[in-house]
């Protein structure tokens, strides 16, 4: 178990989780920083359950203070030495780098992994031996984990997603969501809990319906500079023709982006010969090659690096449901976005948005091109993230969590709101 300094008079708070949560790597461990982000503010120690198999290696150190356990790994030093058939065989893979690129052929979508007995037998093994104020599960597959800790005060679903609705965006687009969900299975493990966080108001709804014994909440992603997006550096001039995509290794991400670079992009280029994509995160490994005008730049630290110099980006997500947390990264570096209406699902509708939405291939190309044509809309888009991004500060999700807790009967809050709103924020990414 590793750990932090931390405060033994305050209430913890025990996060179960597939991986260790990291700003900016993808969608989920993005916004479960921005939970725990906000609970550490209400004053709770925390301890993190790490339950995934991609664990072995070295050590990497929290975002947060709190102590962490491993059900596949032990730590040695700096190193996590693998505990489990699974998460020895993950790590040899990943060190041979035998990380199969998704084909265009490859329609199974492996959207979660339940817990197995053996895993819940050995989560109170880790656990710090104090009662458990809060109990926050990341999504339903680890819902099974409130048997586990029964003595947890108050149990909080994340929920990161309706996985019964992702499952049939899924399947509308030609994929095999793998485990299919079903409203009852997800409203069997909703049900669970005292309380649940939604990604977006949509889901809320959905979520209510699913356990209508619940508190629900909706909690947006926090992102860095909310309400202060940075404009173009001295001697960094926009390219009108140049635009943005960030992507992880998600299938909709795979999907959309090959969408795009096959059906969207060759017109893009056929009417604005000099057009330039920048394409950034771990979907880049996906693509071998992505033709004329594309650069695959990997994972970047710094996005503005490379987005100071881009006019506007986009989002070709076909499938897939929550909120598409890329775009509050697009406009937490300023950037606005042209989208489909799956990308724009649950986005607040006030003020007035900084993106556009287009659909269907013609459609999408057609908005491209004359974003690219016409520089003032792109810099109106841009504009618009200003007066945006407020949605998504770290004092908004603090205040909606706090009154979460608070409205379950008097969950203790140590120190409420007592951490300043900079050390809230995640990095931009």
């Amino acid at each position: 178990m590793t750990e932090h300094p931390h405060r033994n008079a305050a209430p913890l708070a025990v996060l179960v989780c597939e991986a260790l949560p990291r700003s900016g790597e993808n969608g989920p461990g993005s916004y479960n920083m921005t939970i725990l982000r906000a609970i550490a503010a209400l004053g709770y120690r925390l301890h993190l359950v790490v339950t995934g198999l991609n664990v072995a290696g070295t050590v990497v150190a929290p975002e947060v203070p709190c102590t962490v356990s491993y059900l596949h790994a032990r730590q040695v030093g700096r190193w996590l030495l693998p505990l489990s058939v699974g998460a020895a065989a993950r790590w040899v893979k990943n060190r041979l780098g035998l990380k199969g690129r998704k084909t265009a052929t490859d329609k199974v979508a492996w959207i979660g992994r339940f817990l197995s007995e053996p895993e819940l037998a050995r989560i109170p093994t880790g656990l710090p031996a104090e009662p458990v104020a809060v109990l926050l599960v990341d999504t339903i597959f680890r819902a099974d984990a409130v048997r586990a800790i029964p003595q947890a005060r108050t149990k909080v679903l994340i929920a990161h997603d309706v996985f019964h609705l992702r499952c049939a965006s899924f399947r509308a687009n030609g994929f095999m969501p793998r485990p299919a969900i079903v409203p009852e299975q997800e409203a069997a493990r909703a049900r669970l809990f005292d309380a649940i966080i939604a990604i977006n108001p949509h889901d809320a709804t959905e979520l209510a319906a699913l356990a209508p014994a619940a508190r629900v909440s909706t909690v947006l992603p926090v992102v860095a500079n909310a309400g202060r997006v940075p404009g173009p550096q001295a001697g960094h001039e926009r390219q009108p023709h140049r635009i943005f995509y960030l992507g992880s290794r998600a299938y909709h991400n795979v999907d959309g982006l090959r969408w795009f670079l096959e059906h969207v992009w060759p017109v893009v280029r056929a009417n604005v010969p000099d057009a330039h994509l920048d394409v950034a995160g771990a979907v880049c490994g996906e693509f071998a090659g992505a033709g004329p005008g594309v650069t695959l730049h990997g994972r970047v630290d710094d996005l503005s690096s490379v987005t100071r110099y881009c006019s506007f980006a986009v989002n070709p997500v076909l499938m897939g449901s929550g909120i598409k947390i890329k775009m509050v990264d697009y406009f937490c570096v300023g950037l606005g976005c042209i989208t489909t209406a799956n990308g724009a699902a649950g986005f607040p509708e006030q003020p007035a948005p900084p993106f556009d939405v287009a659909e269907g291939k013609a459609d999408f190309a057609s908005a491209v091109v004359r974003t690219m044509q016409q520089p003032d809309h792109a810099a109106l888009l841009r504009e618009r993230t200003i007066a945006y991004t407020p949605h998504f500060s770290a004092e908004a999700a603090v205040a909606r969590l706090r009154e979460l807790l608070l409205s379950g009967g008097g969950v203790a809050l140590a120190a409420a709101g007592s951490a300043p709103a900079d050390a809230l924020v995640q990095p931009s990414i």
